[in-house]
């Protein structure tokens, strides 16, 4: 039962994935944002009533369907109206709020019922409804392609503050019309108006889509099994086997704490590194830290029974789910938003984040299985150190960088690129886009 309980939530998310790719398109990004406030609420009410587990599974399922549907939704929008300076750290406020519930759970869920914590759950749900509803305008990109040019301005004007810099709001708006329409001639009319499944085809025969589809659907499967989502879920059972003797309220207290102070360093790191050598920095440390811990866990089975064992493996921990924090956990869920060009993020995000979630719920659900298969604990950190190495790999040979790329000239790289490290040095062109 517990098992259920711990990756229901990773079950619904890839439903929610799915639903988006219907709904960012033909509704908005922040439409469709609203409508995952509904099953949210419902979700953690009940939840917080519940009489039996039946009616918590059915609850986090609610939650993680509108988790999924959220998040991805607002990555979209924020990746649409983020200067390509700003984009990386606007994206990733959602990382430190993320973090910030986690530490909250962990500190009211030691010390209150579990019921209060989920209705302190449903009244958080409540604030996004205020920002939506007399915040939030639509996304500008999003409303010129619908052909809503005065939504757009009015859109522009709001998130540009046009009382100084009115001229820049009207120039922003006329390079993303210009491009909007360089598009509108390459794009077959036809297949425009044909059945989804020939218009994906169609899609994802182009360079500019499949690249980075088999770049992020492979990534999110290195990422799963770094092991950085699967320590989410089962934090308290890995620390009672890693480091024996601590105290585990402490243990959780204090990874939680690391994991939302360091969303804040994310956050500056964006701004001012790029996402290959955050990645590949993360993964180097998770790789070496898992595989420190994998020894002392080693070394404490064959006898050494020494507290410096305890405390070693405790601190590798705390680096690795730190590294992870700024860089493997977080700039996978970024690039798609980025990558992806504007007239598919709707289309394609959601099955690729579908992707990824139905791959976290086997990395979760099936973890102590996979435990099992590779001998124990030290199988399981050796081999989430192994994966961790290979994702550095990966980056470093295939993911381009994306950090202060306008969104058309990261276009442009898969167009005449695939493996980074071959790329073309000169592939942008010399047209100018603020958003």
């Amino acid at each position: 039962m517990f098992l259920c309980l711990a990756s229901s939530i990773s079950i619904a998310a890839p439903f929610g994935c799915l639903f988006i790719a219907f709904t960012l398109d033909r509704i908005g990004r922040i439409s469709t944002f609203k409508i995952s406030l509904w099953p949210c609420f419902i979700g953690w009410m009940l939840i917080a009533l519940a009489f039996n587990p039946k009616i918590i599974i059915i609850g986090r399922l609610l939650t993680g369907f509108a988790m999924s549907v959220g998040t991805n939704s607002a990555n979209v929008y924020m990746a649409e109206i983020s200067s390509p300076k700003l984009r990386g750290s606007m994206m990733s406020i959602g990382s430190v709020m993320l973090s910030f519930g986690i530490l909250l759970m962990y500190c009211t869920g030691l010390y209150l019922h579990w019921r209060i914590v989920a209705w302190i759950a449903f009244v958080g749900a409540f604030f996004p409804v205020l920002m939506t509803v007399f915040w939030t305008p639509e996304s500008p990109v999003w409303l010129i392609h619908k052909g809503q040019d005065v939504k757009a301005l009015k859109s522009l004007a709001y998130l540009k503050n046009s009382k100084y810099c009115a001229g820049a709001v009207q120039e922003t708006f006329n390079e993303m019309k210009i491009i909007k329409e360089k598009k509108d001639l390459l794009i077959n009319k036809e297949m425009e108006k044909s059945n989804v499944f020939r218009r994906v085809a169609w899609l994802l025969s182009k360079p500019t889509v499949f690249k980075p589809a088999l770049f992020m659907i492979v990534f999110f499967v290195l990422q799963q099994f770094t092991g950085i989502y699967t320590f989410q879920f089962h934090a308290v059972k890995m620390l009672q086997e890693v480091a024996q003797g601590i105290d585990i309220k402490f243990a959780t207290l204090l990874f939680g704490l690391f994991r939302f102070l360091l969303s804040f360093v994310a956050t500056g790191m964006l701004h001012n590194y790029g996402r290959r050598p955050l990645c590949m920095i993360s993964g180097i440390i998770m790789g070496i830290t898992l595989f420190i811990s994998g020894l002392c866990f080693c070394l404490r089975t064959n006898g050494d029974e020494s507290i410096i064992m305890t405390w070693i493996s405790l601190l590798c921990m705390l680096l690795y789910i730190s590294a992870g924090s700024v860089g493997i956990m977080l700039i996978p869920w970024i690039l798609p938003s980025e990558m992806f060009p504007t007239e598919v993020k709707g289309l394609l995000i959601g099955p690729i984040m579908a992707w990824c979630n139905a791959v976290m719920f086997v990395a979760v659900h099936f973890y102590e299985d996979l435990k099992r298969i590779l001998g124990g604990m030290l199988g399981i950190l050796w081999f989430y150190s192994f994966i961790s190495i290979l994702s550095v790999f990966f980056v470093w040979v295939f993911i381009p960088e994306t950090h202060k790329m306008k969104l058309f000239e990261i276009e442009d790289y898969f167009k005449d690129n695939t493996i980074f490290l071959l790329r073309k040095k000169k592939t942008v062109k010399n047209e100018q886009l603020c958003i």
